[in-house]
This record gives C-alpha cells, sequence and structure tokens, in this order.
C-alpha cells in the first residue's frame, strides 16, 4: 500500500512539474495595495483568469497556468482605472515587469512580451499625436478658421496614419512568425479606425496567416486570421474585377488620386494594359518607352492602363508624379498578390496585354519595337 501510495505522489509531482505555466512578478510604483485583474486574450474573447492585490510597494506574484505549451498566450494586465500591459507569455518564462502607471513599462525574461512592448510604444506615440490634433481640431471647431485648420489637421492625420501603417507593416515583415505580429495587425485608433482598415490590406492577413500556420497550424488565432483574410478578399471582389461583355476582364482599380478606373471605360480604343514593379529601377527607365509610344499615338486612339504590382502605394504614387506618366496609373497595394495580376496570368513583370478597339485581346507580352510595331498596325 505504502509503495501505491509513494508512486501515486511521485505521479502528482511530475503532473505539476510538467504542467505548462509562466511565473510573472512586477511592480507598479503608482497602484500600491490595489487590486490587478488578470485577462487572457483569445482570438475573438476575453477571459477573466484572476484577481490579484498589490502589496504596500506595488508588487505582485502570479503563476499562469497555461492550457496549452504549443502556443503563447496574450494576457491583459489592468486596474480598475489603467491598463498596465499586455503580455505574450510562452510556458517556462519566468517574466519581469516594472510600470510607473503609464504605457511606457518595463518589461523582461520575455521574448514576445519584449516584442509586444516595442510595438505598442510606436503605436502609443501615434495615438498620442491622433489625440493631440484632434484636439487642436476640436478648439476651433467654432471659429472663422475653421475650414482652414480642418484641411491642414487632415492632412497631418493622413500622414501619422501613413508611417504608422509603413511601420506596422515593416514590424510584420520583420517578425512574421511571431503572435506579436497578430496584435500588429489588429491595431486599432480610439477613434476606431484601423490601421489595417481597407479591403486590400487583406493580403497582409494572408500573408501572415500563411507564415504562422508553419508553426502554429491549429491555433484559433491563425484561424481567425484567415476568416479575416477571405472576409477582405470577398469584399474586395465585390464588382473589382469581372469578366466583361467586350471579351477582356475587367479591372476597376484605383488611381493616385484614389479614384477608381474601371478597364473598361476605355473601350473602343487601343488599350495597352502594362503591368509593372516600380522597385524596379529597369522598369522605372523603360516608363520613357512607354512615353514616347504614348506621345506618337495617344491622337490616334491608344491609351495605356498602367497596373504597378506594389506594396507601397504611397511611394508608387509619389513616382507617377514625379516621373509625370499622363496616362492611366492603378494600383490595389496588393504587390505580386495582386488579383489583377492573377486573372490576367501575369507570371512575371514587366507583362503587357494589347486589346483592340473591338474588346478582344489581341497580343500579350510585346516590348520595344515589336510593341510599338503592333501599336502602329492598330492605329492604321
Amino acid at each position: 500500500m505504502r509503495k501505491i501510495i509513494f508512486l501515486l505522489a511521485l505521479a502528482l509531482m511530475y503532473w505539476s512539474c510538467t504542467e505548462p505555466s509562466a511565473n510573472i512578478s512586477g511592480c507598479i510604483s503608482t497602484a500600491p495595495n490595489t487590486k490587478i485583474s488578470i485577462s487572457q486574450l483569445g482570438a475573438t474573447t476575453q477571459l477573466l483568469l484572476d484577481i490579484i492585490r498589490t502589496d504596500a510597494k506595488g508588487c505582485f506574484k502570479y503563476k499562469f497556468k497555461m492550457s496549452t505549451a504549443e502556443e503563447p498566450a496574450f494576457l491583459l494586465l489592468r486596474t480598475d482605472s489603467i491598463q498596465i500591459a499586455t503580455l505574450l507569455v510562452n510556458a517556462g518564462e519566468t517574466i519581469e515587469l516594472i510600470s510607473n502607471g503609464t504605457p511606457q513599462y518595463i518589461v523582461s525574461g520575455s521574448d514576445g512580451s519584449t516584442l509586444l512592448q516595442e510595438l505598442n510604444n510606436s503605436f502609443n506615440t501615434s495615438m498620442l499625436r491622433f489625440d493631440s490634433l484632434y484636439k487642436v481640431l476640436d478648439l476651433h471647431k467654432d471659429t472663422e478658421d475653421y475650414d482652414t485648420i480642418y484641411k491642414r489637421i487632415n492632412i497631418e492625420l493622413g500622414s501619422v496614419y501613413v508611417k504608422q501603417k509603413r511601420e506596422t507593416i515593416r514590424f510584420i515583415f520583420t517578425h512574421p512568425k511571431s503572435f506579436a505580429s497578430i496584435a500588429a495587425i489588429y491595431q486599432r485608433y480610439p477613434t476606431g479606425l484601423q490601421v489595417f482598415a481597407s479591403a486590400e490590406d487583406g493580403i497582409y492577413f494572408k500573408m501572415l496567416h500563411d507564415s504562422l500556420q508553419t508553426v502554429y497550424p491549429k491555433s484559433a488565432y491563425i484561424a481567425a486570421l484567415r476568416d479575416e483574410y477571405e472576409h477582405r478578399m470577398r469584399e474586395r471582389n465585390l464588382g473589382a474585377i469581372s469578366v466583361s461583355e467586350v471579351g477582356f476582364p475587367d479591372l476597376d482599380l484605383p488611381d493616385v488620386n484614389a479614384q477608381k478606373i474601371k478597364l473598361s471605360s476605355l473601350e473602343g480604343k487601343i488599350i495597352l494594359v502594362y503591368f509593372w514593379s516600380p522597385a524596379s529601377i529597369e522598369q522605372r527607365m523603360e516608363n520613357n518607352e512607354l512615353l514616347n509610344l504614348y506621345n506618337e499615338y495617344s491622337a490616334k486612339g491608344l491609351e495605356i492602363y498602367q497596373v504597378a504590382l506594389d506594396l507601397d502605394k504611397p511611394a508608387w504614387a509619389k513616382l507617377v508624379k514625379t516621373q509625370n506618366l499622363p496616362w492611366i496609373n492603378v494600383c490595389d497595394g496588393f504587390g505580386a498578390g495582386s488579383p489583377a495580376a492573377r486573372i490576367y496570368n501575369v507570371q512575371q513583370v514587366p507583362a503587357s496585354y494589347i486589346i483592340d478597339k473591338e474588346g478582344q485581346i489581341v497580343a500579350s507580352n510585346l516590348f520595344g519595337k515589336d510593341l510599338e510595331n503592333k501599336i502602329d498596325e492598330l492605329c492604321k
């Protein structure tokens, strides 16, 4: 009997040692003798795990018992009045947190939490700038110069937003296999504006899903990324691309002023659909050849519908304006993953398709003198 009891005790000891967990300790200088709620953030839920109390110095200790060691978990720590920190916890970690009650906390012992802190520090700076600009706008709402100030503030808000989005894209591409990038892709300003707000941003959800799925194939977070991508693609494809009655796949993509232009709106002209990469210096130079072609034949019915396969839409728009390209330039921001490239079966760039006045694709992937000869033939 004693032997059986001893073996059971060993089994219980083994189970307690192997149960996945993490130890979290910290001090919050502004919160002595204060209740802290600890919640786990799921893909679509928030579960309150425990409520603990700091000591007279604002310090606490907590053992987080994890349901699985196969993936990290997001924990939110907050008092009744402030959010202390969001942690990204892996099994076996011993995490230390130092906070003075502001978003600028210090965390150690957890690589994921450190990445999350870096991300949050950047976003908090952006949110503070957003807030200050809205306050300026509010102060002038009843003044005579409100319209002028509104236009200026709106431009500044756009600049802050674009800068933050670039920083977040850089973060995701730098850390494609970290759960911290999940927090990045769902960033939202207090006004409700998402950093990745448009249907075109679905490509980033797809990229992150594909990367993380190789490491965490059963994660609910990863499934949520897939669902979000599919939802945005359905939203994006509603009316974006269709087969037109004139015999060629229609496109409806935004130009440098964010105004969508349908390819079918050029019906009756000779259309050169030209896919390219603005990141390629060589292809930028080739725009000079297209400019000569356009100057020669635009008066004879030629129109160019140039599709940029690029992720950085602001940089593309700036390049188009710098080069003074007079034809139609469009970009959906999906880069090589653009639905437009798929429907035209673009294998590499540059790629060209010529549509005649009857709406039929009569040639593809002609360049240089061959392209000029075909355009000349159709213009006669």
